[in-house]
This record gives structure tokens, sequence and C-alpha cells, in this order.
């Protein structure tokens, strides 16, 4: 649940590492659309990929966003992708969320999506302009290059360490060391960390590893 892991990451490391939540409701009619900043992000609690970005709301068609939200609320994710697999989203309230747009250079910020096994960081992928042309390169929790890789393309330009990379471990740690395995997504905006998500199947468990090797040597480490 999109809204109540909120909670869960406020009282493992802090409130302050959460966007802000401008607004949250079942009711898409109802969104505050005159009282919103010029910029923010829709989505919803109960899926993946129900998100829409308003980088200006002068430009956002407000019927149109409702009908989509009333489609995404009336959706069980669970039960309507990845043949049930993601089970963890079949029992959830469906719920909006409009957070803050945090953003570096006028656009969505670089992604960090840290793999912790038995709440420890083994390797993290980075995910470069996801809502446009989604590329990726992976390091290991020393940022040395990794290799893993998904489906995607990979990213060929610079990839700088953010300077509160050692404290970003230290949080994707604390936000996993009560699971077995979990990926813990995390932004870093100058010296400040914000909480994204966890997920405790990336991909949808339909994502294969590559290369294939790497498979078998996660697996080793899932204890």
């Amino acid at each position: 649940d999109k809204l109540q892991v909120r909670d869960y990451a406020g009282t493992k490391v802090g409130d302050a590492c959460l966007i802000p939540l401008l607004w949250s409701g079942e009711k898409p009619e109802e969104i505050p659309f005159g009282d919103l900043p010029l910029k923010f992000v829709i989505k919803t609690n109960h899926g993946c990929g129900y998100v829409i970005i308003v980088d200006n709301k002068t430009q956002l068609d407000q019927r149109k966003t409702i009908e989509q939200l009333k489609k995404w609320l009336n959706a069980n994710f669970a039960l309507d992708t990845f043949l049930g697999i993601a089970w963890g989203y079949k029992n959830i309230r469906p719920t909006i969320i409009i957070e803050s747009f945090i953003e570096e250079e006028e656009k969505p910020p670089v992604d960090y999506k840290f793999y912790c096994f038995s709440g420890r960081v083994e390797f993290l992928t980075v995910h470069y302009d996801r809502w446009k042309v989604h590329k990726t390169r992976s390091f290991d929790r020393n940022f040395e290059p990794y290799d893993f890789r998904y489906g995607f393309d990979e990213w060929k330009g610079e990839c700088r360490c953010p300077p509160n990379f050692d404290a970003m471990v230290i949080m994707a740690e604390s936000l996993s060391k009560d699971f077995d395995f979990m990926r813990v997504d995390l932004y870093s905006l100058g010296d400040h960390i914000y909480f994204s998500e966890l997920t405790p199947y990336p991909g949808g468990v339909s994502t294969q590893f590559l290369p294939l090797n790497r498979d078998y040597i996660l697996g080793e480490k899932w204890k």
C-alpha cells in the first residue's frame, strides 16, 4: 500500500524522508485542483504504473485525469496483471495520493533502487529518464560497477556517486532489515534523501535477470 508504507518509512527513518503529501482521497472528483501547486504527482496506492506526473497544471486536462483515475481505482492490480503473482496488492483499498513534485533540473530525479538481502544492500540499479527513454546502470554497495541488468537499455552517460551515498545505504538497510529480501527505492536531491517505495518482487517476478549467472549468485544471498 503506497499510502500506508509512508507511515512505516517514517517510523523507521523519520518523516523528513517522506515526499510531502498534498492530498489523498478515494474520489477523483474531489481533488482540489485549484489549491494544488503548479507541479505535483498523482498516483494510486494499489498498483504499479498508476502515475500521472503534472509539470504544469494549467495544461492538465482535469476531466481526462478524473476518468483515468476512475479506471485505475476500479482495477485490482493483483488479479488483472502478472497472472496474480503480485498478490500483495490484492486487498488494498484503492486511494488516490497526490505528492509534491521533486525535481532535478526541472525533471523527475534519478531513481536509486537498492536490493537488500537480510537487511544488507548487495547492489543497486540507477534509473535515468524512466518516464521517457528508460535506461539503467548497476553498481555494488560501494558504487563500483556491477554486472546486472534487466531488459532496459544501458545508460552510457556519466554516473556520479551521490555525495550522501553512504547515508542512502544506511537508510536502505534500516528500511529493509525486517525482511529477508526487499528492494528499497530512494531519491537523492542535494544532501537530502527521499523515500520512494518498497517492493518485495521487483518487475512483478516476471523480469529476467541478466546475465543468467547473476540469478544464481543473488539467490545464494537469500537466507
